[in-house]
Protein backbone atom coordinates (compact mmCIF):
# COMPACT_ATOMS: atom_id res chain seq x y z
CA UNK A 1 0.00 0.00 0.00
CA UNK A 2 1.25 3.38 -1.29
CA UNK A 3 1.52 6.17 1.54
CA UNK A 4 1.61 9.57 0.87
CA UNK A 5 4.57 11.50 2.86
CA UNK A 6 2.49 14.76 4.88
CA UNK A 7 3.38 17.44 3.24
CA UNK A 8 4.24 19.04 6.78
CA UNK A 9 6.84 17.05 6.57
CA UNK A 10 10.17 19.32 5.25
CA UNK A 11 9.20 21.58 7.79
CA UNK A 12 8.96 19.21 10.58
CA UNK A 13 12.88 18.24 9.58
CA UNK A 14 13.79 21.83 9.47
CA UNK A 15 12.36 22.55 12.63
CA UNK A 16 14.41 19.13 14.06
CA UNK A 17 17.57 20.93 12.59
CA UNK A 18 16.86 24.69 13.86
CA UNK A 19 16.57 22.40 17.40
CA UNK A 20 19.58 21.11 17.08
CA UNK A 21 21.81 24.23 16.19
CA UNK A 22 20.03 25.88 19.41
CA UNK A 23 17.59 27.87 17.46
CA UNK A 24 14.45 26.95 19.83
CA UNK A 25 12.51 30.16 19.14
CA UNK A 26 12.90 29.16 14.73
CA UNK A 27 12.31 25.47 15.75
CA UNK A 28 8.72 26.34 17.22
CA UNK A 29 7.93 28.52 14.50
CA UNK A 30 8.39 25.69 12.26
CA UNK A 31 6.82 23.34 14.14
CA UNK A 32 3.88 25.12 14.16
CA UNK A 33 3.40 25.72 10.41
CA UNK A 34 3.70 22.38 11.02
CA UNK A 35 0.75 21.09 13.00
CA UNK A 36 -1.72 24.16 11.01
CA UNK A 37 -0.21 22.39 7.24
CA UNK A 38 -1.10 19.15 8.53
CA UNK A 39 -3.03 18.96 11.68
CA UNK A 40 -2.49 14.73 11.63
CA UNK A 41 1.10 14.82 11.39
CA UNK A 42 2.06 13.43 14.95
CA UNK A 43 5.43 14.22 14.89
CA UNK A 44 5.04 17.84 14.46
CA UNK A 45 2.76 17.63 17.39
CA UNK A 46 5.56 15.50 19.73
CA UNK A 47 7.86 18.00 18.78
CA UNK A 48 5.70 21.17 19.75
CA UNK A 49 5.44 19.90 23.00
CA UNK A 50 9.23 19.09 23.82
CA UNK A 51 9.96 22.53 22.76
CA UNK A 52 7.01 24.38 24.69
CA UNK A 53 8.02 21.91 27.35
CA UNK A 54 11.70 22.92 27.19
CA UNK A 55 10.67 26.69 27.49
CA UNK A 56 8.61 26.24 30.58
CA UNK A 57 5.01 26.60 29.14
CA UNK A 58 3.47 23.14 30.49
CA UNK A 59 0.18 23.96 29.74
CA UNK A 60 0.95 24.44 26.43
CA UNK A 61 3.22 21.48 26.33
CA UNK A 62 0.77 18.66 27.59
CA UNK A 63 -1.83 20.46 24.85
CA UNK A 64 0.45 19.56 22.01
CA UNK A 65 1.75 16.09 23.68
CA UNK A 66 -1.78 15.01 24.14
CA UNK A 67 -2.65 15.76 20.52
CA UNK A 68 0.52 13.34 19.27
CA UNK A 69 -0.53 10.99 22.15
CA UNK A 70 -4.31 10.76 20.31
CA UNK A 71 -2.94 10.35 16.64
CA UNK A 72 -0.11 7.62 17.54
CA UNK A 73 -0.58 6.25 21.35
CA UNK A 74 2.26 3.87 20.66
CA UNK A 75 4.56 6.49 20.10
CA UNK A 76 7.06 7.36 22.93
CA UNK A 77 8.01 10.34 22.88
CA UNK A 78 5.08 12.25 23.48
CA UNK A 79 4.71 10.32 26.91
CA UNK A 80 7.80 11.82 27.86
CA UNK A 81 7.30 15.06 27.16
CA UNK A 82 3.28 15.07 28.27
CA UNK A 83 5.00 13.41 31.85
CA UNK A 84 7.92 16.18 32.24
CA UNK A 85 5.54 18.97 31.44
CA UNK A 86 3.04 17.46 34.33
CA UNK A 87 5.80 17.15 36.86
CA UNK A 88 6.91 20.71 36.16
CA UNK A 89 2.89 21.73 36.58
CA UNK A 90 2.80 20.14 39.90
CA UNK A 91 1.29 16.62 38.44
CA UNK A 92 3.82 14.55 40.24
CA UNK A 93 1.99 10.76 40.00
CA UNK A 94 0.53 11.74 36.44
CA UNK A 95 3.78 12.74 35.15
CA UNK A 96 5.93 9.74 36.97
CA UNK A 97 2.91 7.19 34.96
CA UNK A 98 3.52 9.09 31.73
CA UNK A 99 7.19 8.32 31.54
CA UNK A 100 6.94 4.94 32.89
CA UNK A 101 4.50 4.49 29.88
CA UNK A 102 7.32 6.10 27.61
CA UNK A 103 9.44 3.60 28.97
CA UNK A 104 7.37 0.76 28.14
CA UNK A 105 7.00 1.76 24.42
CA UNK A 106 10.61 2.64 23.75
CA UNK A 107 13.34 1.07 26.77
CA UNK A 108 15.60 2.58 24.72
CA UNK A 109 14.35 6.26 25.56
CA UNK A 110 16.91 7.58 27.44
CA UNK A 111 15.18 10.92 27.59
CA UNK A 112 12.61 9.15 29.70
CA UNK A 113 14.78 7.07 31.90
CA UNK A 114 16.94 10.03 32.94
CA UNK A 115 13.35 11.95 33.72
CA UNK A 116 12.07 9.26 35.96
CA UNK A 117 15.25 9.05 37.29
CA UNK A 118 15.90 12.97 38.44
CA UNK A 119 11.90 13.05 39.53
CA UNK A 120 12.78 9.95 42.14
CA UNK A 121 15.86 11.73 43.39
CA UNK A 122 14.25 14.57 44.07
CA UNK A 123 11.41 12.71 45.81
CA UNK A 124 14.00 10.81 48.05
CA UNK A 125 13.36 7.58 45.80
CA UNK A 126 16.80 7.28 45.49
CA UNK A 127 17.34 3.22 44.70
CA UNK A 128 14.35 3.56 41.85
CA UNK A 129 16.64 6.37 40.51
CA UNK A 130 19.27 4.20 40.68
CA UNK A 131 17.30 1.39 38.56
CA UNK A 132 16.31 4.49 35.66
CA UNK A 133 19.43 5.60 35.61
CA UNK A 134 21.00 2.06 35.02
CA UNK A 135 18.69 1.60 32.04
CA UNK A 136 19.41 5.20 31.05
CA UNK A 137 23.17 4.42 30.83
CA UNK A 138 22.11 0.67 29.16
CA UNK A 139 20.80 2.74 26.10
CA UNK A 140 23.41 5.15 26.32
CA UNK A 141 26.95 3.75 27.48
CA UNK A 142 28.78 6.90 26.11
CA UNK A 143 26.53 9.62 27.62
CA UNK A 144 28.85 10.50 30.62
CA UNK A 145 25.93 13.03 32.04
CA UNK A 146 23.96 9.75 32.22
CA UNK A 147 26.93 8.04 34.03
CA UNK A 148 27.31 11.34 36.84
CA UNK A 149 23.64 10.77 37.47
CA UNK A 150 23.86 7.17 37.82
CA UNK A 151 27.03 7.67 40.48
CA UNK A 152 24.54 10.14 42.08
CA UNK A 153 22.10 7.70 43.06
CA UNK A 154 24.55 5.13 44.06
CA UNK A 155 26.39 7.95 46.40
CA UNK A 156 22.78 8.68 47.35
CA UNK A 157 22.67 5.18 49.13
CA UNK A 158 25.81 5.65 50.91
CA UNK A 159 27.24 3.28 48.05
CA UNK A 160 30.10 5.46 47.75
CA UNK A 161 32.31 2.72 46.63
CA UNK A 162 30.23 1.65 43.68
CA UNK A 163 29.48 5.80 42.80
CA UNK A 164 33.57 5.92 42.80
CA UNK A 165 33.50 3.09 40.16
CA UNK A 166 31.26 4.40 38.09
CA UNK A 167 32.70 8.12 38.04
CA UNK A 168 35.66 6.50 37.07
CA UNK A 169 34.14 5.54 33.67
CA UNK A 170 32.84 8.67 33.29
CA UNK A 171 36.20 10.32 33.84
CA UNK A 172 37.92 7.82 31.09
CA UNK A 173 34.85 8.03 28.63
CA UNK A 174 35.09 11.88 28.48
CA UNK A 175 38.77 12.91 30.55
CA UNK A 176 37.57 16.58 28.96
CA UNK A 177 34.49 16.78 31.52
CA UNK A 178 35.26 19.20 34.66
CA UNK A 179 31.65 18.16 36.14
CA UNK A 180 32.94 14.19 36.01
CA UNK A 181 35.80 15.28 37.65
CA UNK A 182 34.39 17.45 40.18
CA UNK A 183 31.78 14.65 41.07
CA UNK A 184 34.71 11.93 41.51
CA UNK A 185 36.08 14.56 43.77
CA UNK A 186 33.14 15.49 45.87
CA UNK A 187 32.20 11.59 46.41
CA UNK A 188 36.26 10.88 46.95
CA UNK A 189 35.72 13.52 49.84
CA UNK A 190 32.69 11.56 51.01
CA UNK A 191 35.15 8.44 51.60
CA UNK A 192 38.03 10.24 53.26
CA UNK A 193 39.92 9.22 50.28
CA UNK A 194 42.09 12.93 50.19
CA UNK A 195 44.36 11.98 47.66
CA UNK A 196 41.82 11.14 44.83
CA UNK A 197 39.75 13.61 45.40
CA UNK A 198 42.37 15.98 45.60
CA UNK A 199 43.66 15.22 41.69
CA UNK A 200 40.06 15.02 41.15
CA UNK A 201 39.39 18.48 41.98
CA UNK A 202 42.50 19.91 40.37
CA UNK A 203 42.04 18.35 37.21
CA UNK A 204 38.65 19.61 37.35
CA UNK A 205 40.30 22.75 37.89
CA UNK A 206 43.00 22.51 35.40
CA UNK A 207 40.02 22.13 32.80
CA UNK A 208 37.54 25.15 34.07
CA UNK A 209 39.27 27.54 36.42
CA UNK A 210 36.53 29.17 37.35
CA UNK A 211 34.54 26.49 38.58
CA UNK A 212 32.97 27.17 41.98
CA UNK A 213 31.82 23.71 42.98
CA UNK A 214 35.49 22.13 42.30
CA UNK A 215 37.21 25.50 44.07
CA UNK A 216 34.81 24.88 47.35
CA UNK A 217 35.52 21.23 47.51
CA UNK A 218 39.16 21.80 47.44
CA UNK A 219 38.85 24.48 50.63
CA UNK A 220 37.19 21.84 52.09
CA UNK A 221 39.84 19.20 51.44
CA UNK A 222 42.46 21.98 53.10
CA UNK A 223 39.90 21.99 56.06
CA UNK A 224 40.30 18.61 56.32
CA UNK A 225 43.87 18.21 55.92
CA UNK A 226 44.58 20.89 58.49
CA UNK A 227 45.77 23.95 55.38
CA UNK A 228 43.56 26.70 57.24
CA UNK A 229 45.05 29.57 55.90
CA UNK A 230 44.81 27.93 52.36
CA UNK A 231 40.89 27.17 53.14
CA UNK A 232 40.32 30.62 54.57
CA UNK A 233 41.71 31.96 51.63
CA UNK A 234 39.75 30.13 49.16
CA UNK A 235 36.86 30.08 50.86
CA UNK A 236 36.99 34.32 51.14
CA UNK A 237 37.43 34.77 47.25
CA UNK A 238 34.48 32.70 46.99
CA UNK A 239 32.26 35.17 49.40
CA UNK A 240 33.29 37.71 47.30
CA UNK A 241 32.60 36.78 43.74
CA UNK A 242 28.83 35.91 45.12
CA UNK A 243 28.36 33.16 43.00
CA UNK A 244 27.83 29.70 43.51
CA UNK A 245 29.09 28.02 46.77
CA UNK A 246 29.49 31.98 48.02
CA UNK A 247 26.77 30.96 50.91
CA UNK A 248 27.75 27.66 52.10
CA UNK A 249 31.29 29.47 52.29
CA UNK A 250 30.29 32.33 54.77
CA UNK A 251 28.49 29.98 56.18
CA UNK A 252 32.06 27.63 56.67
CA UNK A 253 33.85 30.55 57.11
CA UNK A 254 31.56 31.37 60.44
CA UNK A 255 32.37 27.94 61.94
CA UNK A 256 35.81 28.61 61.60
CA UNK A 257 35.60 31.65 63.13
CA UNK A 258 33.87 30.40 65.93
CA UNK A 259 35.93 27.66 66.57
CA UNK A 260 38.95 29.48 66.34
CA UNK A 261 37.90 31.75 69.06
Amino acid sequence: MFVTESPATPLVNRGALALARGAVVEAEELFREAVALDPTNATAHANLGYVLAATGRHAESIAASEQAIALEPERSAPWAHRGMARIADADVDGGLSDLCTAVRLDPDNHFAWDALGRTLLALGRAGEAEVAWAAAVAARPDDVDLQIALATALAAQDRTAEAVRVLHRATALAPESARAWVQLGVVSLVRQDHGTAGEALLTALDLDRGNAEARFHLAVLHLLVGAFDDARAALRRLVAEGGDHADEARRLLARLAVTAG
